[in-house]
């Protein structure tokens, strides 16, 4: 499933490592490659789309993306770019017509999303899991439909943390998965 990302992304660190080595025989210490975290670049969606497990409509469809949401882009291929998550979901690809670059410093984007969201009624915007805690490691307690209403009592590192109707202990969501509830 994630054989083209894979490659995309070996063929980042291949051309990096080109760039920086050249033909020679010399082979690169894998500390001396580039960390893919610092050639991030903090782009906005302009219109709704598509995140994919490749570059172009062939490929499966990972999740939907709203638009006004900030996204990490890694490069590109072709008219599509690789972006990728700092909260370990999965990386695709969305059409490069569909973002812009983000306005202003990129610290100020980091800051902004690292914001923590207010308390308060929410709603899944995709089919998603509940995790005991806030991060992936963390086992799935819950599986929860797209719309589903959620009831936020905190934010702790992008993940949301929700109270159980029936009374069972709280929950994490993925805060990119959930938005304010429209009442």
């Amino acid at each position: 499933m994630y054989r083209n990302l894979l490659r995309t992304a070996c063929g980042f660190a291949a051309a990096a490592a080109f760039a920086v080595y050249g033909c020679g025989n010399k082979t690169p210490e894998l500390k001396d490659l580039p960390d893919l975290n610092d050639q991030t670049k903090p782009y906005v969606t302009t219109e709704n789309t598509k995140l994919r497990t490749g570059p172009g409509p062939r490929f499966r469809v990972i999740t939907d993306i709203n638009r006004d949401a900030r996204v990490n882009v890694v490069g590109r291929d072709g008219e599509w770019v690789l972006i990728v998550s700092k909260k370990g979901n999965a990386p695709g690809y969305i059409e490069m017509a569909s973002v812009k670059p983000a306005v202003g410093d990129v610290k100020d984007v980091k800051e902004e999303a690292a914001a923590p969201q207010l308390e308060g009624r929410y709603q899944a915007v995709a089919d998603t899991e509940v995790r005991g805690g806030p991060g992936l490691h963390y086992p799935v307690v819950a599986k929860i439909a797209k719309g589903t209403k959620l009831n936020v009592v905190e934010e702790d590192k992008g993940w949301l943390k929700v109270e159980s109707k029936r009374g069972n202990k709280p929950g994490y969501v993925d805060a990119t998965l959930a938005k304010p509830a429209v009442e």
